[in-house]
C-alpha cells in the first residue's frame, strides 16, 4: 500500500510539473518531485527551476550529520601519496584549504580542474591552499604540472572522510573549504575561478578568529607534485 502511494505521489508530481509548461514551478513542487524520484536534481538545474547553489545545498543538507560544523566536518588521520609518490598526511594540510575531489574521466573534470588552477594564485595570496584528490587510477595526466598537491583517494583517506562519502563519491567533481582540517563550507560541484580568492580570504579570516593565530601562521602547505 505504501509503495502504491509513493508511485501515485510520483505520478502526481510529474504531472504537476509537466502541467506547468512554460511556467516555472515553485520550489516546493520541485523539491517534492525530487524527493519522490520523478525529477532529478540535474534536470531541475538544467530546466532553470533551481540554481546550482540550491542543488548543492540540498545535497549537502542530506549528507552531512546534523551537528556542529567543526565536529561534523572533522577529517580523521590519514596517510596517502601524491601522484609523484610522496607521502601526504592530514598534517600536511593548511589551516585553510579548498579540498577538491575530482574524477579525471568525467567530461566536466577538465573545466573543474582548470578553474582551480586559474584561481590558485588568488587563493595563495589570501592565505589559503588548494588540495586535489583524484578518485581514479586512470586519466591522471590531467593533473600534470599541477601547481598544488594532487593526492590519491586510498583506503586511509576514504576512512578519514567516511562521514562525507555521499558528497565525495556521489558527485564526480566536488569541493569544500576546510578550516583546521575540518570540512566547513557547503559542498559545491562547480568552481568559479574569479570567486576563489574572495572565498579564501573569508575563510582565512574565519580561521584566524577561531584559532587566534596571525595571518602568517598555520596556513602554509608544502607544495608537492
Amino acid at each position: 500500500m505504501k509503495r502504491l502511494a509513493a508511485i501515485l505521489l510520483a505520478m502526481v508530481c510529474a504531472f504537476s510539473l509537466a502541467a506547468c509548461g512554460n511556467q516555472t514551478p515553485g520550489l516546493d513542487e520541485v523539491e517534492q518531485a525530487i524527493e519522490s524520484g520523478s525529477l532529478t536534481l540535474e534536470d531541475a538545474v538544467d530546466q532553470g527551476w533551481v540554481t546550482q547553489e540550491w542543488a548543492d545545498t540540498y545535497v549537502e543538507q542530506r549528507s552531512v550529520p546534523a551537528s556542529s560544523k567543526t565536529e561534523a566536518g572533522a577529517i580523521g588521520a590519514f596517510t596517502t601519496t601524491t601522484l609523484s609518490g610522496e607521502k601526504f598526511t592530514r598534517e600536511n594540510m593548511g589551516g585553510v584549504t579548498l579540498f577538491a575531489f575530482v574524477d579525471p574521466n568525467d567530461p566536466d573534470a577538465a573545466a573543474f580542474y582548470q578553474a582551480l588552477v586559474d584561481g590558485y594564485e588568488g587563493v595563495k595570496k589570501n592565505g589559503a591552499e588548494i588540495l586535489v584528490c583524484t578518485k581514479s587510477e586512470d586519466g591522471n595526466e590531467l593533473f600534470e604540472d599541477a601547481p598544488f598537491p594532487v593526492i590519491r583517494y586510498n583506503d586511509s583517506l576514504k576512512s578519514a572522510t567516511e562521514n562525507h562519502t555521499g558528497m565525495i563519491e556521489g558527485l564526480p567533481n566536488t569541493a569544500c573549504w576546510c578550516v583546521n582540517t575540518s570540512f566547513y563550507s557547503a559542498w559545491f560541484s562547480a568552481v568559479e575561478a574569479e570567486e576563489l580568492a574572495n572565498s579564501a580570504a573569508s575563510f582565512a579570516d574565519m580561521q584566524k578568529e577561531m584559532t587566534g593565530e596571525s595571518s602568517d601562521e598555520g596556513n602554509a602547505m608544502a607544495v608537492m607534485g
